[in-house]
Order: C-alpha cells, then structure tokens, then sequence
C-alpha cells in the first residue's frame, strides 16, 4: 500500500520562507524549480519511501532525509506506518538542526 505523503506545519512554513530569501538574494528564477522540487519528491517518496537516507530510527518510526535530485534542496521526512509526513524543507548550504526524531513527529 503506498503512503499518504502529508506536509506537517514546519514543512509549509519552512516552503513559504526559501521564496522570500530567493527573492532577496534576486534568485526569483528557483523559485519554480523550488516548487517542481517539491512535486517530485512527493511523487517519489509515494512509490519509494525509503528513497531517503535514514537519519533516527525509534520503533517503526523513522526520520529519513531526501536531497532533491534537481535544485539545491533537501527535505526531512517521517515515515510511520501508512502515512509520510514531510517534516522541513531547507537549502542545500543552509544550516540545519541537529537531526532528531521529536515527539511531535512520531
């Protein structure tokens, strides 16, 4: 059975802000590629949910991350069961937390 992949509150706001920091650093051109990015992943991580490296693991739970194969971007996600959760969204040079399964993910 193929996940549902769901975009958690963190994901959307982490897609409203790279716009405006591309649009400041006059890169408006990624903008579509931000969001073509964002399309194929989900189609990807539907057929594949384990196309991501895994990063935390608790029970079934894990937090995997996908590099997108087209543009600087990498996306956090939560595989649990039937459902995918894309978690964050950052650039590729953009610093990161330390990666970690959080309660509010499992």
């Amino acid at each position: 059975m193929k996940p549902r992949v769901r975009l958690h509150i963190d994901f959307r706001l982490d897609f409203r802000r790279l716009p405006d920091d591309l649009v400041e650093r006059g890169a408006e051109e990624w903008i579509a590629e931000l969001r073509e990015g964002v399309d194929q992943a989900m189609r990807l991580l539907t057929r594949f949910p384990a196309a991501g490296t895994r990063m935390d693991k608790r029970g079934k739970v894990e937090l995997r991350r996908l590099i997108f194969p087209k543009g600087p971007y990498v996306a956090w996600y939560v595989v649990n069961g039937r459902d995918l959760w894309l978690i964050r969204l950052f650039h590729a040079r953009q610093r990161r937390p330390r990666a970690k399964l959080r309660r509010r993910y499992r």
